[in-house]
């Protein structure tokens, strides 16, 4: 007996042993409904029903026990292929997000490691580099996402950007570096101090030489790298000056650092861009909302499958 012959049995029951409706119900014909159940009784050598004049007008004990089980094999079956179905449903592929090693670290953290554990048949490939690698990758088409610092200078016929966080580039020192007690800086405060900010492959390094030409000032910068934390070191027993993102102030023992805004801040711009295409996959589409719905609207990302029956 299989799955269809369980459900002749279980339609007959539900229609009140009425061979004609089941049969109605099950489109087959009566005759092949009746062969059927009286086949199954010869075979395996018992009653399931009561007849009466030829009718059938209930259940043997037997048919009782076997009805009760054949509801439970049928409905396991039914919620074995419903799961088996939405599993065919789930999205799988490869998404490749490129971001700087400072805005991962700041920002994205706790939002990738929650949305990664949430879609274990996604592979994720994070691209860690600076924003003008970044921009070289996506231009080649080997990124579907990069997070950079506004402006990109990318072309706005070509790829689209979303803003997702706004802050203020300040700096760090000692808390005994000389300006320790000034409520806010100059950038002219810093013409003759000694500096230490990220390189060349970082867009805050390109605004802060942008801002440094745009007063005529030439300060000492002693010191570049590609690591936040090891420039915020320099600074703790010196008097050398850093300049980040003032989230940085989120990751260090306040005791060992001071922070100082400026009259004039730099803004620290973090924006999602991607190229414009006439069809996004259903990933892409799922990524740029999570990401938005994270930054903009403080929303935790769902999984792929929660979120398609949210929009559907």
């Amino acid at each position: 007996m299989d799955i269809e012959h369980l459900k002749y049995f279980i339609t007959v029951v539900h229609n009140e042993f009425n061979l004609s409706e089941a049969a109605k119900k099950l489109h087959i014909s009566q005759p092949a409904l009746s062969k059927y159940i009286l086949k199954f009784e010869e075979t395996e050598n018992i009653d399931l029903f009561y007849r009466k004049h030829g009718r059938l007008v209930g259940l043997t004990a037997s048919g009782e026990n076997f009805l009760s089980n054949a509801q439970e094999v049928v409905e396991a079956h039914e919620r074995m292929l419903k799961e088996l179905r939405e599993q065919s449903k789930m999205v799988r592929g490869v998404v490749r997000i490129g971001i700087p090693p400072l805005i991962l670290t700041v920002l994205f953290s706790k939002f990738l490691a929650k949305l990664i554990l949430l879609n274990p048949l996604v592979r994720f490939d994070i691209v860690e580099e600076g924003a003008f690698e970044l921009k070289r990758l996506l231009a080649l088409d080997e990124l579907d996402f990069a997070v950079l610092l506004s402006p990109t200078d990318l072309h706005g016929q070509v790829f689209q950007e979303d803003v997702l966080q706004k802050d203020a580039l300040t700096a760090f020192m000692s808390p005994n570096h000389p300006f320790k007690d000034k409520e806010k800086l100059q950038w002219t405060d810093l013409r003759h101090e000694h500096l230490a900010i990220f390189n060349e492959s970082f867009m805050i390094h390109h605004q802060l030489q942008r801002k440094f030409q745009s007063l005529k000032m030439n300060p000492k910068i002693q010191l570049t790298s590609g690591s936040w934390d090891f420039l915020l070191e320099m600074t703790k027993t010196s008097d050398f000056i850093t300049i980040l993102p003032s989230p940085v102030r989120q990751f260090i023992l306040s005791q060992n650092y001071i922070e100082k805004a400026f009259e004039q801040p730099l803004h620290w711009t973090v924006v999602l861009t991607y190229p414009m295409k006439a069809h996004r996959s259903t990933l892409e589409k799922y990524v740029r909302a999570s990401i938005l719905a994270f930054f903009t609207e403080g929303q935790e990302p769902v999984a792929i499958s929660t979120w398609q029956k949210e929009i559907e």
